[in-house]
């Protein structure tokens, strides 16, 4: 038996567990023969401990070890091994029962019907259970119990019994049924647990060894061998044997139970089991009152009725056990995991208005420990302007039964302000309408808030120091376009002042004079407005632009700036086109940069081959702009261009198409290139089209 288990390791399988499956590969090498052999010479010996088991003068088994020993084989080695070890064990089985002078078809009809028990056994508990036996859970304990002790042991009794009444081994059919069932069912309750959790136990990688719980096993194993042997060794048979006896041991059971499991239950319960057979046989004990067939019942039953509550009180404590060990794993890990995230938890007891929060929360809102704390302390932390926002959304959490957020501020008793974002759920019980609690995570986002606002006006500055870069390249646009109406103001007036020298001057000449000088100066106003807004500084507020209106408009801005760089204009924006969200200036001066650089592209063509195209239209409900080129081309790597600081210009600084791609993305479109077909580049802006209400 114990070879067999060698080999079982050795295979990877002794860790019971349901459907396992071996790395081994195919065959049979020779630690599996070994264990084979094992096996055979394992449940040869099992089986004469059966028959010497047996009440003097009857034919009755009180315990079958055989079942147990080859059922615990099988949860141990590979299920394609079954086959061999089932062999095995018939063979063995065989080779006992001519020793004993059986008949050899009655013998074979015996291995049969033994190896159909230690399969279907076997099968059946690795189908249905699927954790390790020495960590089963209740439910697969009840299983195992329903499977290996009713189900299997009194299903083949059928077939046992019957063949065992046809060759004359037993005269009553149901008698032999129950013999057979009530023999295999105690077998498997008490020695089948003991066998694959004492292999378990035995090559365990690491045994802990605690001095106090050695001491207390000892006093266990102790108290029940003293019990036992009170109660079915010292006292002798007869009628005033006291019933009372048989509950002795059921204190210790329970001991066991509590302190040492699954385990220990089994391994009390095989003593118990022992001592309560030897006592017997012997003559002693409350057993043998009654006729040979009847003692061995009362014996098996109490066996049975012994060892079932007490491995499933031990499954149930154990199951208990590792639950709580694994809810406080669970709490340590959550723990560890709010800390770490520097999260508040809180429970908010909405009927008797009380409030639990972690200690981290009540620092965050400076509450003193142990304070006690409701709804109306929290709110009051709220700062004014957020109340009415957080209020509302905890009230439809409420209303609603379902969860809430909210941002707010809280202002302490320092003085001092911080954001918190909190999250929320409402629980509603069956029986009532009312919430009966909230529970809820706040964090503290205080620098969140403070690095949003600073990488805002950084955004800002940025957006800034890119317009007033601009400034260099409008400079030639706008003294051409302010030379205009300022040259024509001077004029006018220089014509006012020649008429009004005159003795009667032109009335209606001087009107029309003024009203040129009026056009004129409200053009320059307008100029000097553009100029303004593009260095204007502040938060950028978004809103649908007519970019056809908007393309119009820089054109007549860079007109001077194109015509000085003999730089020709198709503008292919034509038709009607939605309108799109983005910032009208920004947006100019995006598109601004980028035919300024395309400019530059195409200052070694000749004049006649400089050719800016700008393409305007609509695709996957994005407006596209394109500013066209016929120049050198694009690098290899074109996302370089848009990296800071990288310039493909003589004294340029490389943040233009950087800071173009960050304002459209701002705005939430994009902004990339492309290689022309012919040559050239062609940069794209894409920004979201205006909603139309």
């Amino acid at each position: 038996m114990m070879e067999a288990m060698r080999q079982a390791q050795a295979n990877g399988e002794l860790e019971f567990r349901a459907g396992a499956r071996s790395s081994e590969p195919p065959g049979f090498p020779l630690r599996t023969v070994l264990g084979v052999l094992a096996s055979g010479a394992a449940y040869y010996l099992a089986t004469q401990i059966a028959w010497l088991l047996c009440f003097p003068d009857s034919k009755v088994s009180l315990f079958f070890p055989p079942h147990a020993v080859l059922v615990s084989i099988l949860l141990l080695v590979p299920a394609r091994h079954w086959w061999v070890y089932t062999l095995a064990a018939a063979c063995s089985h065989y080779f006992a029962t001519q020793q004993a002078n059986w008949p050899p078809l009655y013998a074979l009809q015996c291995a049969a019907f033994d190896a159909v028990k230690y399969v279907l056994a076997a099968a059946g508990i690795r189908l249905f259970i699927k954790s390790p036996f020495n960590r089963i859970t209740l439910r697969e304990a009840i299983i195992f119990v329903l499977i290996g002790v009713i189900v299997v042991p009194f299903g083949t009794a059928f077939w046992g019994a019957a063949f065992t009444v046809s060759n004359h081994f037993g005269t009553d059919y149901w008698v032999e049924w129950r013999n057979l069932g009530v023999s295999n069912a105690v077998t498997a309750i008490v020695l089948v647990p003991a066998i694959l959790l004492g292999a378990n136990q035995l090559f365990a990688r690491r045994i802990k060894a605690v001095p106090w719980r050695i001491l207390e096993a000892c006093v266990l194993a102790a108290g029940t061998v003293a019990v036992g042997y009170v109660a079915f060794n010292r006292l002798p048979a007869g009628p005033d044997t006291s019933p009372a006896l048989l509950y002795a041991p059921v204190p210790l059971l329970i001991w066991t139970a509590l302190r040492f499991g699954l385990g220990g239950v089994s391994a009390s319960m095989l003593v118990v089991t022992v001592m309560a057979i030897w006592g017997t046989m012997h003559g002693h004990g409350p057993f043998l009152t009654q006729t040979p067939a009847e003692n061995a019942l009362a014996l098996q039953l109490f066996l049975l009725v012994a060892a079932t509550p007490a491995v499933l009180l031990a499954v149930a404590i154990g199951d208990e056990r590792r639950s709580k060990e694994a809810l406080r794993a669970s709490e340590e890990r959550m723990s560890l995991a709010v800390e770490s995230a520097q999260l508040v938890l809180w429970d908010w007891d909405v009927a008797n208005d009380r409030v639990w929060i972690t200690e981290e929360g009540r620092k965050l809102f400076s509450f003193d420990p142990g304070e006690p704390l409701h709804y109306v302390n929290l709110a009051g932390r709220v700062h004014p302007d957020d109340r009415a926002v957080r209020a509302a959304a905890i009230q439809h959490a409420l209303a609603t039964g379902g969860s809430y957020e909210a941002e707010y501020r809280v202002i302490l008793p320092d003085g001092s302000v911080r954001w918190i974002a909190a999250r929320g759920r409402s629980f509603t019980p069956a029986a009532s309408d009312a919430p009966a609690r909230v529970l809820g995570v706040s964090m503290d986002i205080t620098r969140q808030k403070q690095a949003d606002t600073e990488a805002q006006v950084q955004r800002e500055e940025l957006a800034h120091l890119s317009r007033v870069a601009t400034v260099s390249v409008l400079s030639g646009s706008l003294a051409h376009e302010l030379s205009q109406p300022l040259t024509s103001i001077l004029t006018n007036a220089q014509a006012g002042q020649h008429f009004l020298s005159r003795d009667a001057p032109d009335l209606a000449e001087l009107r029309a004079i003024f009203a040129d000088i009026v056009s004129a100066d409200r053009r320059a106003v307008e100029i000097i407005e553009r100029l303004r807004t593009m260095l204007r500084r502040g938060r950028v507020t978004l809103q649908a632009v007519d970019v056809k209106e908007s393309l119009e408009e820089l054109l007549r801005l860079a007109r001077s700036d194109l015509v000085a760089r003999g730089v020709s204009v198709s503008n292919l924006a034509a038709g009607d086109l939605p309108p799109a969200i983005t910032d009208r200036v920004q947006l100019q001066q995006v598109l601004l940069n980028l035919i300024k650089n395309a400019c530059e592209a195409m200052e070694s063509n000749p004049p006649e081959d400089r050719n800016l195209t700008l393409t305007a239209s609509v695709a996957q409900n994005e407006l596209r702009i394109g500013v066209l080129d016929c120049g050198v081309g694009l690098p290899e790597d074109i996302e370089s261009l848009f990296q800071p600081f990288h310039s493909t210009k003589d004294g340029g600084l490389g943040m233009g198409l950087s800071i173009g791609r960050t304002l459209v993305t701002a705005h939430g479109g994009r902004l990339w290139a492309e290689r022309r077909a012919e040559r050239g580049a062609a940069f794209y802006v894409a920004l979201p089209l205006a909603k139309l209400v």
